[in-house]
């Protein structure tokens, strides 16, 4: 019975965190956002006072979903190209034919 207890205790400890982290994340992740979006609203603003024609480009640009800080991911095209390159080296090494055709 005590067993049962405490896997039951475990189990109910588990859920809370899942569901506190599940439902603080999003939060984080909408102030991190809007922060951006201040962020950007203002040196669009400074951008006009000062005069400026090019000020939309600040509006426009592509948002870096990458926290600043933290190391970039390298992207599925990079990736898939890394991989292309070591099966080549691979093909290569162990004497195939037609190795260039991993690179395509």
């Amino acid at each position: 019975m005590k067993r049962l207890a405490s896997v039951a205790a475990y189990g109910a400890t588990a859920l809370i965190v899942i569901f506190a982290s599940g439902c603080y994340a999003p939060e984080h992740r909408q102030d991190v956002a809007a922060g951006r979006d201040e962020n950007r609203r203002a040196e669009f603003e400074r951008c006009r006072s000062e005069g400026h024609t090019d000020c939309d480009s600040i509006l426009n640009a592509p948002v870096n979903s990458t926290p600043p800080g933290n190391p970039p991911t390298p992207s599925g095209d990079a990736v898939r190209e890394r991989e292309r390159r070591l099966a080549y080296d691979r093909c290569v090494s162990d004497g195939g034919r037609d190795c260039s055709d991993l690179l395509r």
